[in-house]
């Protein structure tokens, strides 16, 4: 079953539109970000074969109302742990590995590269390990993952790229669009994949239910929506943008607590943070996966100049690493499940 949280307070729907400010293309928006979007047509219309688990008609209203959806409970212990067994065991061999980590003081470095102290460091972060693991695609493509995704695209999906940390990243609140970027800015989700049970204290993930309806940051030339390193402006300011119009249209921020199995997905646009740790102690196992579609994410971004290779699981695709191919799917202890 969906969360049953009650509906959050403040923004209900689209705030007001003005072609004075940079916004997401309306020509190509996702049918759930479009005005008309007829949810009760379009699950009635599904066949039975086609219906998940859980209220299908109330997480697309909850994604059009309020840019999130949490479904508890769905990914598997068992193949969550394969998971957690390929992340230790890549730690443990890593002299025989070039997967990146990204770990402030260090940059994104292979593994290889890293001293046992990086490990430490409580912003490290695990990038596109799903090329490395079975068990990673297998969680990130589950099936009621990447049905739940179909039916808010309604078009094809690819899993472009994913983010695997042991700690809370602490980041301040920002939107996706700006950094992850799928081709077409609005065809873009994020889930977030609890490899534990979280703790308050852990700084779980902080988010602003209805904020991506907010009116957009830009960021000037040449980005315009889009960060870049060319921009006057800062990611500070991008943050201060997003939490005074959050205060504007009384949004309030929230957090989840998940559990062990249980998915957080998001729109593009939702404004979210990772929370400040209170007790060091304690982790917030999490996988991070980005998804876009097919016709916005055509090719990796790794090698643009390139057919990639691809993957497919539960109707949706996966692009393998064209820069570390003897890596694909060396880790396999999800390879039963």
């Amino acid at each position: 079953m969906i969360n049953t949280l009650g509906a959050p307070s403040g923004q209900t729907g689209p705030t007001e539109s003005s072609s004075a400010r940079v916004e997401f293309d309306a020509a190509n928006l996702p049918w759930l970000d479009q005005i008309y979007a007829d949810i009760d047509a379009y699950v009635d219309a599904l066949p039975a074969a086609e219906v998940p688990p859980y209220d299908l008609r109330e997480a697309l209203i909850r994604w059009l109302r309020f840019g999130y959806v949490f479904l508890p409970g769905v990914i598997e212990l068992e193949l969550i742990d394969a998971y957690l067994a390929d992340l230790d065991e890549v730690h443990r061999t890593r002299d025989r590995h070039r997967n990146e980590v990204m770990v402030e003081g260090y940059g994104a470095r292979p593994i290889c590269d890293l001293p046992e102290e990086a490990f430490s460091v409580r912003h490290l972060r695990y990038i596109d390990f799903h090329n490395s693991s079975i068990a990673a695609k297998k969680i990130l493509l589950h099936r009621e993952v990447a049905g739940l995704l179909r039916h808010i695209f309604r078009a094809e999906i690819v899993a472009m790229q994913s983010l695997t940390f042991i700690h809370s990243s602490e980041q301040w609140t920002h939107q996706d669009y700006a950094y992850v970027v799928s081709g077409i800015p609005s065809h873009l989700a994020a889930s977030w994949i609890a490899l534990e049970d979280v703790h308050p204290e852990a700084g779980p993930l902080a988010y602003y239910p209805g904020s991506h309806t907010l009116r957009k940051f830009d960021w000037g030339p040449p980005g315009g929506l889009l960060y870049s390193s060319e921009s006057k402006l800062s990611e500070l300011d991008f943050r201060d943008h997003i939490e005074r119009e959050c205060e504007r249209v009384g949004l309030a921020r929230e957090v989840v607590l998940p559990k062990k199995g249980d998915v957080f997905f998001w729109h593009a646009a939702l404004a979210h943070a990772g929370g400040k740790i209170v007790d060091m102690s304690r982790t917030r196992r999490s996988l991070v996966g980005h998804y876009s579609t097919v016709e916005a994410y055509p090719v990796d971004r790794r090698a643009r100049d390139q057919e990639p290779k691809r993957q497919r699981i539960n109707g949706c695709w996966v692009y393998a690493n064209p820069l570390l191919p003897e890596e694909e799917d060396v880790f396999q202890n999800g390879a039963a499940l």
